[in-house]
């Protein structure tokens, strides 16, 4: 089976390139017949994955952060369906928080990644459908492959992929400070949410999270009992706490706690829809995607993945 390598070439600072050089050699020791294809201004990783699939492709390798990851996952679909049921995807990691693949257990060294793929086995997994209004007013919609947040979380993603210190910092480094900034400068905000016909919220809240897998934020253990392929994703709603409290969470995120809190609520749900009166932005696999209204869905085992 031929496989489709889609890569982000500026994922990481650049740092996909040299993985990709890594990645290439293994494939050619194990006689794997490949096409590299890299992403540009002119053609996204999901327009690529699109056509790649039309052309028969199946079995897309994607190397980048979780932006470029998700990128890829929405390129199989088209119209609401998916292109075809019988493709692969396998990702590599080469970003700046590097998330999913903590989820899914592929190493971060690329030619230990690589082999594990080729070695792994295919399973089916759940994504999350997102459909939101942009900041003009429209609705669109988006294929969640990780995890989906909106408040204080949208506004701390918006100042990441804005900032050129992630190659200093790194991932983690760089969401915890933009995180630190945002916690003395976020105001919660009242929002509307609604579980179920009979289950509805309506609070001040810090940071309303939809998590298909585990880690967010550059090592955020925000959903440790998270599942890919369980037709289910974590709701976390940190409600109206202080500074000072929503500092005193940063350690229990990283350990994996943090749904155990008192000013947590913590579910596991289908879906989700959520509006607010105010301006609340909205971060899908670590990469802005409008703002409230919004509705959450799971779609599941809808996308097959060898890793």
């Amino acid at each position: 089976m031929k496989m489709k390598v889609v890569m982000n070439p500026v994922s990481g600072g650049g740092a996909s390139i040299r993985v990709w050089k890594q990645v290439e050699q293994v494939l050619i020791e194990n006689k794997i017949e490949y096409d590299c294809e890299s992403t540009d201004t002119n053609k996204s990783a999901k327009s690529i994955t699109s056509e790649s699939i039309k052309k028969g492709f199946k079995w897309i390798l994607g190397i980048g952060g979780d932006g470029t990851l998700s990128n890829i996952v929405n390129g199989f679909f088209e119209n609401g369906k998916l292109i075809r049921n019988d493709v692969v995807f396998s990702p590599i990691p080469a970003g700046r928080g590097n998330d999913f693949v903590k989820t899914v257990n592929v190493p971060r060294d690329p030619k230990k990644a690589i082999k594990q793929i080729l070695a792994g086995e295919t399973k089916s997994i759940d994504l999350i459908s997102v459909d939101y209004t942009t900041n003009d007013n429209k609705r669109e919609h988006y294929y969640c492959l990780n995890l989906a947040d909106f408040g204080m979380g949208g506004e701390v993603v918006y100042r990441v992929n804005r900032s050129r210190l992630s190659n200093i910092l790194g991932g983690k480094g760089v969401f915890l400070l933009y995180s630190l900034i945002c916690l003395f400068t976020y105001k919660n905000k009242r929002i509307h949410l609604k579980i179920s016909d009979y289950e509805k919220i309506s609070e001040k809240s810090r940071i309303v999270v939809c998590a298909n897998g585990e880690f967010a934020g550059g090592g955020m253990w925000f959903a440790p009992k998270a599942k890919l392929d369980d037709g289910k994703f974590d709701f976390l709603a940190i409600q109206n706490v202080s500074i000072f409290e929503t500092l005193l969470k940063f350690g229990k995120l990283y350990r994996g706690k943090v749904s155990e809190d008192a000013k947590v609520i913590s579910k596991q749900i289908s879906e989700l829809t959520a509006e607010s009166d105010e301006d609340v932005y909205i971060d899908v696999d670590g990469e802005n995607m409008g703002k409230l209204p919004a509705k959450f869905k799971i779609i599941p085992k809808v996308i097959k993945i060898k890793c």
